[in-house]
């Protein structure tokens, strides 16, 4: 039996002492495998755009059918935009009529193939057939801002009764984007005009 003070060890290191370099060589020990798909962040647009296209990819957002699987009462889980299937973010996103409409309309605006997906994984990936990495950062962050908008329109009808409209929708994504990504690029010499017509001459 040893008298004295009591002091921490750390079982890791020869000497005891706690490091985070240690941390990480046993993280890294364990066989951990890298997921498949790995979101891809963007700094052009705001973190909580980026947040409702991640947790969409997740089925993390709070849906009807999402809440129902919580346990959370649900009346109607019928999709707030045509109420024929039940509501989940692939369906908000993707399958919706109202949604592809929007997605039609954003690809003649972006001047690109129409747009057609399984789900919400093949539009966050839209942006890797384009050419130009600046051009392709471009519509990455435009399709998260689509996603963003969409997911506010679903929002404000279910919380505010209004009327979805695709025209609105659809001036709300190019103003947004427009606002978001010139000032978070630092692409001061792009214009409204040339945005308007996808024309990214000023970038």
């Amino acid at each position: 039996m040893s008298i004295g003070s009591d002091n921490w060890k750390w079982r890791y290191e020869v000497d005891g002492a706690f490091s985070v370099s240690s941390i990480k060589t046993i993280l890294c020990s364990t066989g951990r495998v890298r997921p498949e798909n790995v979101f891809e962040w963007n700094n052009w647009v705001p973190k909580k755009v980026c947040i409702v296209a991640w947790r969409a990819e997740m089925e993390r957002l709070p849906t009807k059918s999402a809440l129902a699987r919580r346990n959370v009462p649900v009346p109607n889980q019928s999709r707030v935009f045509c109420g024929e299937y039940v509501e989940s973010c692939d369906h908000i996103f993707v399958s919706c009529h109202f949604a592809q409409m929007v997605w039609q309309n954003v690809a003649r605006w972006l001047r690109i193939q129409s747009i057609i997906a399984f789900g919400i994984q093949d539009l966050l990936t839209l942006h890797g057939l384009s050419s130009g990495s600046r051009r392709k950062k471009v519509i990455h962050a435009i399709v998260l801002v689509v996603l963003w908008c969409i997911w506010k329109t679903r929002n404000d009808i279910v919380f505010r009764n209004v009327v979805p409209n695709y025209a609105r929708t659809l001036d709300e994504i190019k103003s947004m984007a427009f606002l978001w990504i010139k000032n978070r690029s630092k692409a001061n010499s792009l214009s409204w005009e040339e945005w308007s017509h996808f024309n990214l001459g000023g970038m």
